[in-house]
C-alpha cells in the first residue's frame, strides 16, 4: 500500500524535493494514516495542521487534544485553528475554513504544500455526489490530485477500508466523528445507501469511478489549454475587465465555447465559486445570441455584449468631472488641457468664444454634439458601450465642444483669427477599444 502512495506521489510530483509540507490531520483514520505513511517515507519535514471546528462540543476539544498529542509523540510541529462562528451552509463553510487556514500556512511561509487524507474511497463518494447534482465533466474529475492552491491527495490510490485496516494491523488509534454517520449530509447517505448497492452490481466500482475521475482530469486539462489559446487569440484586457471578439466566440463549438466562458470568468474574478452552470449557459447565448446588446449578472460581476465584443468584468465605471485647462491619468486616458502654445499633436480650441466654466466628463444618454447624439458617433466608430461614460469630452456652458477622437465643434475650433488657444491632448495609455471594422 505504502508502494501505491509513492506511486501517486511520483506520478503528480505532489512532493519535490525540498518541500516542506503540512499534513492535514483531523484526527479520524484517514488522517492518522497519512501522516504515519508521510512519516514513513521521509524525505521532507513535516508539520501536522488541525481545524478545531468545534462543532461537537467537548469531543472537538479532545479531537485536538488528541491530534497534538500525536504530533508531539511524533516530534512534529503542531499548529491549531479553532473555527469561527458558522455561517450558511455547514459543509461548505467548513471547507472553506480549512481552505483559508491552509492558504494561511503556505502564505505565511510556514510550509509550501498541504496533504489532505482523501482516499479514492473517498473520490468515489465525490464522482457520484457530482453525478446526482447534474455536473458536467469538470465536476466528474472529483478530488484533483494537485490543486493551484498547494493541495496534494497522496491517498488517492487507497481505500478507506485498507487504511482502517493498516491501522489495526499496527495497533494505531484514531478518533471516530460521530457526525460521518449522520444521514443529514448527502456524503454520508451516498457512502451508506449508494455505494453498498453499486458494490452488488459490481464490486470494483469504486475502482471504476476513480477512473472516471482520471479521465475527466485529462480531458479538462486539454480542453483548458484549448480555452487559453482561444483567450489568448481574441481576448485582451482592459482596466480589469477581459474583452473577447465575439465574431470569434460564435465559430466555437458549444463544448468550447463553455469552456471558455468558464475560463474567462475565472481569469478575471479570480475563481469560480458561486458560479453556476446556468450563469455559464447564460453568458454563451449572450454572445452568441442574434442580439446585439445585452448583460447577464454574475456572482463578482457582470458580463456586457456591445457590438462585436463581449467584456467580463464589474460594471465600467464613469469618468468624473474635471475642471478645464487641467490633467489627468485616469481610465486608461492621458489627458492635457492648457492655455499657451500649441503642439503638433494638440486640438486647439478659440480660448475668447469658449463659455466658461469648462468642465471634462463622460458622455451621458442624450449628449449632442454638432446637433447630433453623440450615440450616434460611437456607433459609427464602434465604440462599445461600457466604453462610452469614460469618453473624455469637454463642456462649456453652451453644451459640447470637444470629444476624444471626434475633435471640435465648429463653434469652438481655433482659426485664423484665433488669438489665444485652449491646447488639448488626449491619448490612451493602452491598445485602442475601437475597431476600424
Amino acid at each position: 500500500m505504502l508502494d501505491r502512495i509513492e506511486n501517486t506521489i511520483s506520478r503528480y510530483n505532489m512532493i519535490p524535493t525540498g518541500t516542506r509540507l503540512g499534513v492535514a490531520v483531523s484526527g479520524g483514520a484517514d488522517s492518522v494514516f497519512l501522516l504515519h505513511a508521510l512519516l514513513e517515507r521521509g524525505a521532507v519535514p513535516l508539520t501536522v495542521l488541525h481545524v478545531n471546528h468545534g462543532l461537537r462540543a467537548s469531543e472537538s476539544d479532545l479531537d485536538a487534544s488528541f491530534v497534538e498529542g500525536l504530533a508531539r509523540a511524533l516530534g512534529l510541529p503542531f499548529i491549531n485553528r479553532r473555527m469561527g462562528a458558522v455561517a450558511g451552509n455547514l459543509e461548505q463553510f467548513c471547507r472553506r475554513e480549512r481552505l483559508a487556514f491552509f492558504g494561511q500556512v503556505i502564505a505565511e511561509g510556514v510550509v509550501d504544500r498541504v496533504a489532505t487524507g482523501h482516499t479514492a474511497s473517498d473520490q468515489a463518494e465525490t464522482v457520484l455526489m457530482r453525478l446526482l447534482r447534474g455536473t458536467g465533466t469538470t465536476g466528474l474529475r472529483g478530488v484533483l490530485p494537485v490543486t493551484a492552491q498547494g493541495l496534494v491527495r497522496p491517498l488517492l490510490g487507497v481505500r478507506r477500508e485498507e487504511v482502517r485496516g493498516w491501522l489495526r494491523a499496527r495497533g494505531m488509534e484514531w478518533r471516530e466523528d460521530a457526525s460521518n454517520l449522520s444521514e443529514a449530509f448527502l456524503r454520508n447517505r451516498v457512502r451508506a445507501r449508494l455505494l453498498p448497492v453499486m458494490r452488488e452490481l459490481d464490486a470494483n466500482v469504486e475502482a471504476a469511478l476513480e477512473r472516471v475521475a482520471e479521465l475527466a482530469v485529462s480531458d479538462e486539462d486539454y480542453w483548458r489549454r484549448e480555452a487559453g489559446a482561444v483567450l489568448e487569440k481574441c481576448g485582451r484586457r482592459e482596466r480589469g475587465a477581459l474583452v473577447i471578439d465575439r465574431l470569434e466566440l460564435a465559430e466555437l463549438h458549444p463544448a468550447l465555447l463553455t469552456r471558455v466562458v468558464r475560463l474567462g470568468l475565472e481569469q478575471v474574478f479570480g475563481s469560480l465559486r458561486r458560479v453556476d452552470r446556468g450563469h455559464v449557459e447564460r453568458v454563451a447565448e449572450l454572445a452568441v445570441g442574434e442580439s446585439g446588446e445585452g448583460a447577464v449578472e454574475v456572482p463578482g460581476g457582470r458580463v456586457e455584449r456591445s457590438m462585436d465584443w463581449v467584456r467580463i468584468g464589474g460594471r465600467a465605471d464613469e469618468l468624473a468631472e474635471m475642471a478645464v485647462p487641467g490633467e489627468f491619468t485616469e481610465m486608461g486616458y492621458v489627458f492635457r488641457a492648457w492655455v499657451g502654445d500649441n503642439e503638433k499633436e494638440a486640438t486647439a480650441l478659440d480660448w475668447d468664444r469658449l463659455r466658461p466654466p469648462l468642465r471634462v466628463r463622460g458622455w451621458r444618454h442624450g449628449d449632442r454634439f454638432e446637433a447630433k447624439l453623440v450615440k450616434e458617433f460611437f456607433e459609427r466608430a464602434r465604440v462599445p458601450s461600457w466604453d462610452r461614460h469614460s469618453w473624455p469630452m469637454i463642456i462649456d456652458s453652451d453644451g459640447i465642444i470637444w470629444i476624444y477622437r471626434f475633435g471640435a465643434v465648429a463653434r469652438a475650433a481655433a482659426g485664423p483669427a484665433t488669438k489665444e488657444c485652449l491646447l488639448v491632448l488626449c491619448k490612451k495609455d493602452r491598445c485602442d477599444t475601437v475597431s476600424s471594422k
